[in-house]
């Protein structure tokens, strides 16, 4: 329990700390002034700060997968609608690694909340492969797609414009991963 507080919160210093600046500026030693914990604590937990990170995004989006209940574009969008309370964090990582890597990053986490939504309710091994592919890449694409519009200003001028498409979203994609599947496994 005490362990896990701990972890808390060093995400919540580091979630503070990249609000006002890129990660690659933060160092351990900011984040362990911030958190007043030793050196030694940080890295019993942690490797270094995009260790916080991915760890803070990957414990959110278990809490995700346990809520959704089956349901993958649930899970999908709920973890879009957290990612917008956290804009400023999202921004300095955008400008501190690029598109590029921040594609590959959402696109790894996003790929394994799909899967483990759609395993839920199906077998995996029963959905041809390029199909999964495919469903996968598609979530992907639109997903981070709109996330970057709204991150970098293109389409989405504020948290609720996102929040308001990503509703949108929701209800035209609506059932839309299960008729995938289901087509994916009767033809």
């Amino acid at each position: 329990m005490a362990e896990q507080y701990t972890k808390n919160r060093i995400y919540e210093c580091a979630m503070h700390l990249a609000e006002k600046r890129p990660l690659n500026k933060i160092t351990v030693k900011d984040i362990i002034s911030e958190c007043k914990i030793t050196r030694s604590t940080f890295y019993y937990h942690f490797h270094d700060i995009y260790d916080v990170f991915t760890s803070f995004v990957d414990s959110k989006m278990d809490e995700l997968l346990q809520k959704a209940d089956s349901d993958a574009e649930v899970a999908v969008f709920d973890f879009m609608e957290l990612a917008a309370g956290y804009k400023k964090v999202w921004m300095n990582l955008y400008n501190c690694i690029g598109y590029d890597r921040l594609s590959q990053f959402a696109s790894d986490k996003l790929e394994r909340l799909i899967l483990m939504s759609i395993s839920k309710e199906y077998d995996l091994d029963t959905i041809p492969e390029q199909d999964l592919e495919i469903i996968c890449a598609f979530y992907e694409e639109a997903v981070f797609g709109i996330f970057v519009r709204w991150l970098i200003g293109g389409r989405f001028d504020s948290t609720e414009d996102l929040k308001y498409s990503l509703g949108r979203i929701r209800i035209l994609f609506e059932g839309q991963v299960d008729l995938l599947i289901k087509n994916s496994l009767s033809k």
